[in-house]
């Protein structure tokens, strides 16, 4: 249609050639086409790079642009995706997820609904969103002073995430949005600053809360329940769980002293009080086929905050 935004897709991959020939599937099948797709690879899986460039994509609609990043580095790939992308709109997507036929319309249709929204995001289909866990639960309530259900679809403290369970039926606001399954406007993604370059390991845990947090600056987020995709969570190419422990505790406590400006002090108490009580909540997995991955995480949480600690952050 005449006068619609031109949506870029921005999709970063790591040695997935068969999940992304199911994304891109997916894609070919939109009633809401994207004007483009621009995917950065950072892997060397020649595979990958055949399912990128197959010519029958171009016979289904689908325009191609493939960029190898390298080393791996899942924000620097979203990153050089963009800036090689030339949508007013950019749906950011992970190369494990598959739309249903209507997502981009949806996502289109939500982000136009609301004059005050830089960004929306889509349901996931085959998965719900996880509410606190007990130890969580009693922290919000007795330190915090929340109602049962006031977390829903907030970012807190440590930068605790939640959804909504159940779904909302219609467009909601929320904090915060991801970077698997999201439609957000350039102009904003510009103005915030885009991703940030603090991050510690390729695997760069909570680059879309920081993004999310930077984003709200200039308008607001919403959840879009009637948009929906399936996330698969393929185990290719992923980091080793103490390796993503130790990212995600760094990457927390950078998000809160350099995008959110808390005090050192502020920050690292947010963040053992984060490490202590995820622990917690991990002790009695410690015996048994679990306690492996476990223990795995422990180490990598110990590392982060060591970094932390060391001052190696705020250098």
């Amino acid at each position: 249609m005449m006068g619609e935004p031109r949506i870029s897709a921005i999709v970063a991959t790591f040695d997935r050639p068969q999940s992304l020939r199911r994304l891109l599937d997916s894609l070919a099948a939109q009633t809401r086409p994207v004007a483009e797709i621009v995917i950065a690879d950072g892997g060397d899986d020649p595979e990958t790079r055949a399912v990128a460039e197959d010519p029958a994509w171009g016979a289904r609609g689908l325009a191609i642009r493939l960029l190898a990043i390298s080393p791996p580095n899942a924000v620097r790939q979203r990153r050089a995706a963009i800036a090689a992308s030339r949508g007013d709109l950019l749906l950011l997507l992970d190369d494990d997820v598959a739309l249903e036929a209507d997502c981009v319309a949806e996502l289109a249709r939500a982000l136009a609904a609301r004059a005050d929204s830089v960004g929306v995001m889509a349901d996931l289909s085959n998965e719900g969103s996880p509410p606190p866990t007990r130890v969580w639960r009693f922290a919000l309530r007795c330190g915090l002073g929340m109602r049962e259900g006031e977390w829903q679809g907030r970012v807190i403290g440590p930068l605790l995430r939640f959804g909504f369970s159940p779904a909302p039926a219609e467009i909601t606001p929320i904090d915060w949005i991801s970077a698997c399954n999201s439609l957000i406007r350039r102009s904003a993604y510009v103005a915030a600053g885009g991703f940030s370059d603090f991050f510690l390991h390729r695997c760069t845990m909570n680059e879309d809360i920081d993004l999310s947090l930077k984003l709200r600056r200039f308008g607001a987020l919403y959840f879009a329940p009637r948009a929906r995709l399936a996330h698969f969570h393929a185990p290719a190419g992923r980091v080793t769980a103490e390796i993503a422990a130790e990212d995600d505790l760094f990457n927390r406590y950078m998000i809160l002293r350099r995008t959110l400006g808390r005090s050192r002090a502020h920050a690292l108490f947010l963040i053992v009080v984060y490490a202590v009580l995820e622990s917690l909540g991990s002790m009695r997995r410690l015996s048994g086929t679990a306690g492996v991955g476990t223990r795995e995480i422990l180490r990598g949480r110990s590392r982060g905050l060591g970094r932390i600690i060391a001052g190696r952050a705020d250098r």
